[in-house]
């Protein structure tokens, strides 16, 4: 399907790395993308090597990010630690699937829809007792898959393989930006990032930044979302946010409003 998002101008909060795919995908569809990175993706230390069992043991591997994936195996191969083809990979959703191809693995797995709750809910891992999991994400993130399986009598092996840290950003652009009213919509994709907006932009900025419409990836985020006083608050998906901008261009939805 053709999307049109004309002259939409989008608050595009994604880390830099990951941000220019939707940025085309945006400009393409002739809307105007406005990069603000609310985060910036680093290597965490690798002492998480250290714990690595034997990989061969492992029944599963769950990758909760395309981050997850391309530091993991980043690091595996500086140091020349062989993945074995007898784990099962899951993949949190379509794009981590996309990352772990580029390795030339196969996805096992993948939820219908990109979250935490519908990896849970996969048949596979309702009966997991005694067996090995390993699961690759980032610093801080939520502990719901690890504690939900660790209920179900997996054996879990948790590894940070990156960190999200907060972007220096130039501050006389921030200040053009809401003062200029420049925005029509914000997309946010992460807790921390949309907090972290909120910080970059300081207080002066706050009632610009609640007024604005945004868009989230999940019902999860909308709630954060409404606790900041965010007014109007669109929620999408990580496949379908092109869509959802498109619907939202078109008058086709509003939005929740608060």
């Amino acid at each position: 399907m053709t999307y049109s998002l004309h002259n939409l101008r989008v608050l595009n909060t994604r880390p830099l790395g990951q941000a220019k795919e939707l940025s085309r995908a945006i400009i393409d569809a002739g809307g105007i993308a406005i990069e603000c990175p609310a985060l910036k993706i680093e290597a965490n230390n690798q002492h998480w090597l250290s714990s690595l069992p034997n990989l061969e043991a492992a029944e599963y591997a769950i990758f909760i990010s395309a981050n997850a994936v391309e530091h993991c195996f980043t690091t595996l191969e500086q140091q020349r630690i062989a993945w074995p083809a007898t784990v099962k990979l899951i993949a949190v959703g379509q794009g981590t699937a996309s990352a772990l191809k580029k390795y030339g693995f196969p996805i096992h797995l993948i939820p219908s829809h990109a979250d935490s709750e519908h990896l849970l809910a996969l048949a596979e891992l309702q009966t997991v007792s005694k067996k090995k999991i390993l699961l690759f994400k980032g610093e801080g993130g939520r502990p719901l898959i690890e504690e939900t399986l660790k209920s179900r009598g997996a054996e879990i092996y948790s590894f940070d393989v990156y960190k999200r840290v907060k972007p220096e950003i130039n501050q006389e652009h921030l200040y053009s930006l809401w003062h200029n009213d420049v925005v029509d919509i914000i997309l946010f994709t992460s807790q921390q990032a949309m907090h972290n907006i909120f910080a970059l932009f300081g207080e002066g900025a706050r009632a610009w930044l609640c007024s604005k419409p945004c868009l989230v990836i999940s019902e999860r985020l909308a709630k954060s979302a409404s606790l900041l006083g965010i007014k109007t608050i669109l929620i999408s998906s990580p496949e379908t946010i092109l869509k959802t901008l498109h619907q939202y261009n078109q008058g086709l939805i509003h939005g929740q409003q608060q």
